[in-house]
Parts: structure tokens; sequence; C-alpha cells
């Protein structure tokens, strides 16, 4: 079998002569504002992105995610954590508490990450200005296992509580994005909670 030339096939050259592309050779579609760059992607996975709540995506299954890459989020304040008493929770998905806690924690910076770990860092906040970096064991948020209905989660039912219970204390994100594919997703555009 002999394949065509299509460096002689005269509809295609037309066509690239017509879109300018005055070179031969591999492309790749890359849209740096629907994909992660490369510097992007390492800053996610290290430190993670400070960010508001609204420059994150909520995706058709209520995961979160920036530009192609779902991602986790949280308040990283230790000392909004003190003052309401709460131990420190990440979020995977658009839940009731993380929308209470978007709104009454308006303009604030929010942290989101790819990174893989059991272990995140709050950024401590000093009455002089200076900030750092506090190691704390953060659980997943429940209410987000919830709304996925990961592995049947179910926080509201008696009769499934020792389940529920096992699920969220064996959780691990390494699980979570083997049902979730972290990264790359394939969609453009920004979908809305609602579709």
């Amino acid at each position: 079998m002999k394949l065509l030339d299509f460096t002689e096939f005269e509809p295609f050259n037309k066509l690239r002569q017509k879109v300018g592309a005055t070179k031969l050779g591999y492309f790749e579609l890359f849209d740096p504002e629907f994909h992660l760059t490369g510097s992007e992607r390492s800053e996610l996975e290290l430190s993670g992105r400070l960010l508001t709540i609204d420059e994150v995506k909520i995706l058709p299954d209520k995961t979160l995610a920036i530009k192609n890459s779902r991602v986790l989020v949280y308040y990283p304040d230790e000392n909004w954590y003190r003052d309401k008493r709460e131990f420190p929770t990440y979020h995977v998905a658009y839940c009731s508490q993380l929308d209470e806690l978007a709104k009454s924690i308006s303009n604030g910076q929010w942290l989101a990450t790819t990174k893989l770990a059991e272990d995140y860092d709050l950024v401590k906040l000093r009455s002089n200005g200076q900030v750092s970096l506090v190691s704390h064991g953060f659980a997943v948020c429940k209410h987000c296992l919830h709304t996925l209905r990961y592995k049947n989660f179910d926080e509201f039912r008696n009769r499934r509580r020792g389940y529920s219970e096992t699920v969220l204390n064996q959780f691990r994100l390494h699980d979570f994005y083997k049902l979730y594919q972290q990264y790359p997703l394939s969609f453009k555009g920004r979908p809305s909670a609602d579709e």
C-alpha cells in the first residue's frame, strides 16, 4: 500500500496557506488558557497556589479544578481554624460546607494543590505581617465525600454510619484520583455548577 504524499496534495497545501502555516512539522494543540503550563503544574504540586474560590472551576461532577487538572482546596490560615475550634479539612468537591465557608470568608485566599500527601501546610499569619508554614494533619471533608457519594459514603444515614466512618478513616488521595482522574482533563471552558 502506497501512502499519499500530503506535501503534494493541493487541497492541504491551500489550507496550509490559508491558515498561515509555512512549515511542516509536528503540532500539539496547547492553549495556556485551558491547559496547565509546566510551571503551573510544578507550583500546584509543590507549594500550591493561593487564589480566591471564584478562580476554581466546579466541574459537572462537583469536583474542583484549575484549568485541566483536578485540585483540592483548603483555607490555609491556622489562626482561623484555632478561632473556630475546627480541625483543618481539605475539600475535593464543591460541597455545602465549602459553599458556606466561601460565603463567610469573602475575598479569602484559598490554597489549591495537586500534591498527593496526607499532610498539608497551613499559613501562619503573624501580627507583624510575617507568613510561615506550619504542617498539620488534615482530614478530607466528609461533606465532599457525601456530595460525590464517594464509595457510597452517606453522612446522614444512621444504618450506614459504621461503613461511612470506615470510608472516611481510610480515605487516601491516591485511591480518590484512581476514580477521578487528576490530570489531564479533556474539556474546554468553565463548566458551571449546574451542568
